[in-house]
């Protein structure tokens, strides 16, 4: 009787297949958190209603638009103070005072959710927009306050970056016309003497024409070449928005070989000349004297 003997089959090795899942594990995380993010930006999304509404009833009232900026100090980076915020609030919270329970449609509310936040636009009953973008606190990011970070009114949808850099431009050139404007008057004393009579916001500062057309005579030798728009080679344009709205304060400054001067306007009308000199000397009085470099304020 013949024998004969199998060996048995060699064992299987086992290394490999633990390493392709750990390797399949690894690939799978990327995946899996993207559809965590994804998930959350909807929960979000479908909150963000809901905030917006309670934010609309804060503003109601006077003492709730408050407490409302007080506990959100990223609002103070738009408004500047509280009072600003509230003039804002008074003259449109009638177009957000009765919010249904379900978003608007006909595209008058648009909602930009992630994770953390959302960014919406609502069209108010009288046709005004509402900015609003609330933010949580996420790993390492310390949100302030309540977490809303903007609140703002606009007459139109929020533009797209493209719109906004076009308006950004518009609004420079706009506002170098208008400075090109006061400068050209300037010029002679004639019409420096007729911009200080036509514009009583000047004689805060100046009760007489006098000190005005000595400064004038100043910077007169320089004002042949200012560009027709400011850039990069002729040195730029500065504009301080020093309180918002209609009844707000703008200040525009350019440098000139005799210094930096700057112009005032306060609701739309010219409020202030001023010119600041190159170096750090003291300003001289003011007094006639040739065309020169020397500050003062017009």
């Amino acid at each position: 009787m013949s024998s004969w003997s199998a060996d048995a089959p060699p064992p299987r090795r086992r290394g490999g297949s633990l390493i392709l899942k750990v390797a399949l594990a690894i690939l799978a995380i990327p995946f899996a958190l993207l559809l965590f993010l994804l998930g959350q930006s909807k929960v979000v999304e479908g909150r963000a209603w809901s905030v917006i509404r309670k934010v609309a009833q804060r503003l109601q009232t006077e003492a709730g638009a408050r407490r409302l900026y007080q506990a959100n100090p990223a609002l103070a980076r738009v408004y500047g103070d509280e009072e600003a915020f509230l003039e804002q609030v008074r003259a449109h919270r009638a177009q957000f005072a009765d919010l249904p329970d379900l978003p608007p449609g006909n595209g008058r509310y648009e909602c930009f959710a992630g994770p953390n936040g959302f960014q919406a636009s609502l069209q108010g009953s009288g046709g005004i927009w509402a900015t609003v973008e609330v933010r949580q606190d996420i790993l390492l990011e310390k949100v302030p306050g309540e977490g809303l970070l903007r609140l703002e009114f606009s007459p139109t949808k929020e533009a797209s970056e493209l719109e906004r850099r076009a308006q950004r431009k518009a609004r420079a050139q706009s506002d170098w016309q208008r400075y090109r404007e006061v400068c050209g008057r300037l010029a002679t004393d004639g019409a420096a003497r007729s911009l200080w009579a036509q514009e009583p916001g000047l004689h805060r500062d100046f009760p007489e024409a006098g000190p005005l057309l000595v400064l004038a005579a100043q910077v007169r030798p320089h004002l042949s070449a200012l560009p027709e728009t400011p850039g990069p080679f002729h040195g730029g344009m500065r504009r301080q928005v020093v309180s918002g709205g209609p009844g707000g304060t703008v200040r525009l400054s350019y440098a000139l070989p005799c210094g930096t001067l700057t112009l005032t306007w306060s609701e739309e009308r010219l409020s202030g000349l001023h010119l600041a000199p190159r170096s750090s000397r003291a300003a001289p009085p003011l007094e006639p004297q040739p065309p020169g470099c020397d500050p003062g304020r017009l």
